[in-house]
């Protein structure tokens, strides 16, 4: 997440799948709109997502930049078009800071990782069956979720850069452990000891 500030007021930005949305209720106050739920009900462009706050995490609507501009034309104060000029200023500057396209070669080397460690487990389990692989990426999902603060597992298409580079070793242990367990019989909860090391 990353806080810029217009005019004085705060809009938070998410990064999303390698670009950036914007927490609704932000916009709408940077622009005027009073009405929050109502600005945002007619826009295509609006998910949810859990964002650390000074309360905890909470669940905020956030939106892309094709719905921002959609608020600017219901905002009636004067300054609405320099906002926009200002959101594309600040989204490009997000884009350069984050290597979007670096970030999209990441995702690309990340799904080789995944195929490579779902191949060592075919390879080594006696009778690999496709629970098992299921199995070793949600560990490793919750795990890495856990690790960042998340009640509950991140899908891996919505997970920020650091979460999938730290989702990659986490899975290597997944599938070793996996494969330990069932070569020495040990009849231990991989998940439980993938847990207890990346969990906190």
């Amino acid at each position: 997440m990353k806080v810029e500030n217009w005019n004085g007021c705060n809009i938070r930005f998410i990064e999303k799948n390698g670009d950036w949305w914007a927490v609704g209720k932000d916009v709408c106050e940077a622009l005027g709109l009073k009405q929050v739920s109502r600005a945002l009900r007619s826009l295509k462009g609006v998910t949810k997502c859990k964002i650390l706050t000074g309360g905890g995490y909470q669940e905020l609507n956030i939106i892309d930049v094709k719905s921002i501009f959609k608020l600017v034309f219901k905002s009636r104060k004067k300054e609405a078009e320099d906002f926009q000029d200002w959101v594309i200023d600040i989204i490009d500057k997000l884009r350069k800071e984050i290597g979007l396209e670096g970030f999209q070669v990441f995702r690309m080397l990340d799904k080789e990782h995944q195929k490579k460690a779902m191949a060592t487990l075919n390879r080594n389990l006696e009778k690999p069956v496709r629970v098992d692989f299921i199995k070793a990426n949600t560990v490793a999902n919750k795990a890495v979720s856990n690790k960042h603060g998340y009640p509950k597992m991140i899908k891996k298409g919505d997970m920020s850069p650091q979460m999938l580079i730290d989702r990659e070793p986490i899975l290597e242990d997944t599938v070793e452990l996996m494969l330990i367990n069932e070569k020495f019989n040990l009849g231990i909860s991989v998940s439980q000891k993938v847990y207890e090391k990346y969990g906190n």
